[in-house]
Parts: structure tokens; sequence; C-alpha cells
């Protein structure tokens, strides 16, 4: 059976990322870009996150890409410096596979090595895939923001998901860049989360067959052709 691989993205992964993105563009609310970005914006959207120090995931089988999940800066100002905003998209040969939970689960993990006190995941409302897949991941609505957006016809609301990473320190150091992680440390965080595909895949080998792509985007992030692809985003409808 193929095995599911999570690792790094970088800058060379930008076209394949891209191409899971765009029907979240192009196809539903849960980005609130209009126009999909071009193959250049895409890539140096991932060299501003990793030139900022912060993880960029793709999960692959036999080298094609099923998923990305990345984190980035909440806000500008240095108050924001302990917050992280998540997000996750698929395509749909992913959906139902738990390599969303996978990404997440590293995702959430680098972070929360590097030192990170607070996740958020900017949700479109309504999406109840990636709204429940938010819950069992342990986050909760902090705040709603009814209409906030306008596309495809119709105003959409936005939710602020929460997670705490950590008890907040009284006295909290910066979090550290992500190459300064030991690295056996964040190989052993990618092989444990992706061990949860590969385990439920040998419980189940019938339940993961080829699928038709959910008719709702699982995803987190509605700021910043076919039916559109499962997105397990936490992130920012951007």
């Amino acid at each position: 059976m193929p095995q599911v691989i999570l690792r790094a993205a970088c800058e060379a992964d930008a076209d394949a990322m891209l191409k899971i993105y765009t029907p979240y563009v192009a196809c539903t609310c849960a980005s609130w870009e209009y126009e999909p970005p071009s193959a250049a914006v895409f890539a140096a959207r991932v060299r501003a996150h990793l030139a900022d120090g912060f993880p960029w995931l793709l999960a692959e089988e036999e080298g094609t890409v099923l998923g990305y999940a990345y984190a980035g800066r909440l806000g500008e100002r240095r108050g924001y410096d302990w917050d992280a905003e998540t997000a996750v998209y698929l395509s749909a040969a992913a959906h139902r596979r738990h390599i969303g939970t996978a990404l997440y689960t590293a995702l959430l993990a680098l972070l929360r090595a590097q030192g990170y006190v607070n996740c958020y995941a900017l949700v479109t409302d309504p999406n109840p895939p990636s709204e429940a897949f938010h819950r069992r991941m342990g986050f909760s609505v902090a705040a709603h923001l009814p209409g906030a957006g306008y596309k495809q016809g119709q105003w959409v609301g936005l939710l602020y998901f929460h997670k705490a990473l950590c008890a907040p320190p009284a006295q909290p150091l910066p979090p550290v860049p992500l190459c300064t992680l030991n690295g056996a440390q964040t190989a052993k965080i990618l092989k444990n989360a992706a061990q949860l595909c590969a385990a439920k895949q040998n419980a189940h080998p019938s339940a993961f067959g080829p699928k038709p792509a959910p008719t709702a985007p699982l995803c987190a992030g509605a700021q910043k052709a076919a039916p559109p692809p499962a997105r397990t985003e936490s992130g920012d409808p951007s």
C-alpha cells in the first residue's frame, strides 16, 4: 500500500500546492480571494512564510502532493508574536483519509515546540465540515463576525477558532524559527503524524478507495471546474 509522507514544503513545491488551492478560490467561499494567484505570487507566499520561520508542511504519496498546511503571523504588531494563524488545504484524493488531521497534528506540534502560545484559524461561516474538523482538533470558536465578507453573490460570516498550545507563561520567551529546532525532533514529529494515516488505512483498507469530491470544503481560511476538493484548512479567508 502506498505510504503517505509528511515533509517540509519548499518554494519548488509551489506549483503542486497551487493546483490544490485554486479550486477553493474559483469554486467556493472558503477563500475570499476572487482570482487564483499566479504561480509567482503563490511561490512568494511560500518563500515569505519560510523566511519568517514558520512551518509549511505537505503530504505526498508516491510523489503526488495530496495537501498542505502552514502557519503565519496573526498580526504584525509585536504583541502578536506568540500567536499563529494556521491553514490546511486538501485535494479531492485526500478526502476522508485523515491526511488533514495528520498535517494539523504535525503543524501544531511544531508550533508548540517553537514556543507559540495560541493558534487561530479563520473559517468562513457557514462551513460545517471545517467547523467540525477544528473542533475535533481541539479548537473552539472565540469570535464570530457576521456578514464580514462578500463573494459569489452572497454575504458570509467569519469564525475565529482558537486553540491554546500551552498555558500562557508570565514572561514568555520569543518563539524560535523552525530551522533552529533539533532536526531529529522535527523528523519525529512528522513521522508520528504520518503514522496516523497509515494506522487508519491498515485498520480499514477498504475505506480508502477512490471517493467523490465533497460538496463543501473542509477548511478554515476565508479571508487573506469539477466539484471542489476537500480543504481542511485552518487559516485565512485570503
